[in-house]
């Protein structure tokens, strides 16, 4: 079974249709049929790769399926109407199956554009063509080159120097059929300019496989600052591939959060390029996987300027034979003295026939730094699942108050009360609360 293997349907017939379809620039013609010759260019990624080693291939193959052209309807569903009206987002923007379906809220600052990025193709060219591709391409893996060379639709953010977004903004990308599909988000912040952006992916059961491959390209100017939230929680439909990647000049500062809670299996590549000097990332990382869901998560916290700063802490729970994979790097190039780096992994192993693989790294190259890293897996203690069950708590709670308090760390940091108080929610029902709304 293939992973991305050569498909019929991933052709230069198939870019030239998407191409013809949105009556498209020359200029991302020629990216799109650059990236697909990358893409067939690109060897296969197999488990002898050491990115790839511990991943569960065969749950990403596309063998099979078909490019999706578009939603059965052009609706809200539930689950996305619901999550609208509980956002911390206050303008947002709902894409189904590649089509922009609906728009609530609007931007009152000057100069802000928030639109779909077929939208921004046609009416703001020139800045598209100056950021797309500029720090997620297809050069980067066979799953990029992908996405560069079949994007549909996306979210374009950009925000120009000195403004601030007082109210978060915000995109859910939902899908009704199964097949192949790929989406992109790209956000420009300024100098000194500043926004909070959430970006979710969730979806109503439709009974049919669904491969979903998404990047995110994230420029940030000197002294921009951003709040990120990825949050998927996709039906067990859905299997995900998402790149997220930043590029961070002078003092600029990035809070980052990738949940991982739905699918049945989801890879998310979070990256970070301290290129300007005082800039600074913070990297947050939260998963639940039940019921035989594998969860696979990579970062780089990449230090290429001196006196930096980055911080990551990703957490997770397992629970009914599920797997998940971190995989982890700091790099510090020769000339990024004074740079100042954390990385932690912590996995809590709630029966036994879960598994969790860590593995943290350090590239140092710089010899006037400050560096650490660190993992651990364990189960539940049960002498604290006694515990709480001797003083009258059901099981589920019991479990529910200690798998709370293992991510209470990393929710603790989440400032978008509302982003917790949805995560908390699944957390609840996959842990099978009494009273939880079931659909989420």
């Amino acid at each position: 079974m293939a992973l991305l293997t050569d498909h019929p349907a991933i052709s230069l017939e198939a870019v030239d249709a998407i191409v013809a379809r949105f009556g498209e620039p020359d200029w991302l013609a020629e990216e799109r049929r650059a990236a697909l010759r990358t893409y067939l260019a690109t060897p296969n990624p197999t488990s002898r790769d050491e990115l790839w080693r511990y991943t569960q291939l065969e749950r990403f193959a596309i063998d099979g399926l078909e490019l999706i052209e578009g939603p059965r309807d052009a609706s809200v569903v539930e689950r996305v109407a619901m999550r609208l009206g509980d956002s911390d987002a206050e303008a947002a923007l709902v894409l189904k199956n590649g089509v922009a379906v609906e728009r609530a809220g609007g931007v009152g600052e000057t100069g802000v554009v928030f639109t779909d990025l077929r939208t921004a193709v046609r009416e703001h060219e020139e800045l598209v063509r100056k950021h797309l591709y500029s720090v997620v391409h297809a050069g980067m893996s066979k799953a990029a080159a992908l996405d560069a060379a079949l994007w549909t639709n996306g979210t374009f953010l950009y925000v120009p120097r000195d403004v601030e977004v007082a109210l978060p903004l915000g995109a859910f990308t939902t899908a009704d059929r199964g097949g192949l599909s790929a989406g992109r988000t790209l956000i420009v912040v300024g100098a000194n300019a500043k926004v909070t952006f959430l970006d979710e992916y969730t979806s109503e059961p439709f009974g049919e496989r669904l491969v979903h491959h998404a990047a995110t390209e994230i420029v940030l100017a000197d002294g921009a600052k951003l709040r990120y939230v990825s949050l998927q929680n996709w039906s067990r439909d859905v299997v995900q591939q998402n790149k997220i990647r930043a590029r961070l000049g002078r003092d600029a500062r990035l809070e980052s959060l990738t949940v991982s809670l739905g699918g049945d299996a989801a890879r998310a590549e979070v990256e970070v390029d301290l290129e300007g000097p005082g800039a600074d990332s913070e990297m947050l990382g939260l998963y639940f996987a039940d019921q035989g869901q594998h969860f696979n998560q990579y970062t780089v916290q990449h230090h290429a300027a001196d006196h930096a700063r980055s911080d990551l802490l990703f957490k997770g729970a397992l629970r009914d034979a599920s797997t998940a994979v971190y995989s982890g790097v700091i790099v510090v190039d020769p000339g990024a003295q004074k740079t100042d780096a954390y990385q932690t992994n912590r996995n809590l192993l709630l029966d036994s026939e879960s598994e969790a693989v860590s593995i943290p790294q350090l590239e140092i190259k710089a010899n006037d730094v400050r560096c650490s890293h660190g993992s651990t897996t364990g189960p539940v203690p049960e002498d604290q699942r006694f515990y709480l069950m001797s003083r009258g708590l059901r099981p589920e709670v019991a479990e529910h108050v200690l798998v709370t308090g293992f991510l209470y760390e990393v929710m603790s940091r989440v400032t978008l009360p509302k982003v917790a108080q949805y995560v908390e929610r699944v957390v609840q029902a996959k842990l099978g609360v009494p009273g939880v709304k079931e659909k989420l």
